[in-house]
């Protein structure tokens, strides 16, 4: 692209207004995608991703909706990505390191936010994407009790939530509703699968973390390309078996 191309971009609304599960999940792979190729190499962090960050656009009417990452009012450098106490429902998505250090009488401090807490965050997104919508516009019935916490309890109950929700690798998605085709499930199942030992081992370092002993938090860091990787991986297998599947 030229310098000064201008790109004329139509908005068809935020992630959670999806009218096809390739139209929802194509969009969190765009988003990703950025991410990796854009962000990571530039030394920004978003913060926190949320649905409401994640815009549905359409370049021309030929073109599928995209998805594209916008508000960045929270990110931060990643040499100085130091955690940010927020608050209301960004709560939901936050990574558990960051809701570990919004909960009082926490006196380990945790790591700097990093890029990967950044994709345990997109999985949230997308985790409440699919236990939460039974179709286009419609939510389920029940919200189940996970996204309840996450959303609505305490930092520490939404921390315990989201460990107990890291406490198998093996995700159960029998609550998932039956819209969600089987190839949305084994994505969601296959980035929790990435992310588990990631997230347990990053509370461990929270336990002992101090500015001398970063060797271990910098080398699980080292590997964060290859989990991005990784995750456009399992989504790009999940769209193009959607693509032959799903009905608009």
């Amino acid at each position: 692209m030229e310098i000064g191309t201008t790109i004329s971009l139509c908005f068809k609304g935020y992630l959670f207004n999806f009218k096809t599960q390739t139209q929802a999940i194509a969009a969190m792979r765009d988003v990703l995608f950025a991410y990796m190729c854009l962000l990571s190499e530039a030394g920004v962090v978003p913060g926190t991703i949320t649905p409401s960050s994640i815009l549905l656009v359409i370049q021309n009417a030929a073109e599928r909706p995209r998805g594209v990452l916008i508000d960045f009012d929270i990110s931060t450098s990643t040499k100085h990505a130091d955690r940010q106490s927020t608050q209301g429902p960004l709560k939901m998505y936050m990574s558990a390191a960051d809701l570990e250090s919004c909960r009082p009488h926490n006196w380990h401090p945790s790591p700097p936010h990093d890029e990967m807490e950044d994709l345990e965050s997109a999985h949230y997104v997308l985790s409440e994407l699919m236990f939460g919508f039974k179709g286009p516009h419609k939510l389920v019935a029940e919200r189940p009790e996970m996204l309840v916490k996450w959303e609505r309890e305490t930092y520490s109950n939404a921390y315990a939530s989201k460990l107990a929700y890291f406490s198998d690798e093996d995700l159960d998605t029998e609550d998932v509703p039956a819209y969600w085709n089987p190839a949305c499930k084994t994505l969601l199942c296959g980035l929790h699968m990435l992310l588990t030992p990631v997230v347990r081992k990053k509370r461990r370092l929270a336990k002992r973390y101090c500015e001398e002993k970063r060797k271990a938090l910098e080398c699980l860091l080292e590997g964060s390309g290859g989990l991005y990787q990784s995750a456009l991986e399992l989504f790009e297998k999940a769209l193009v078996e959607l693509r032959d599947t799903e009905v608009a």
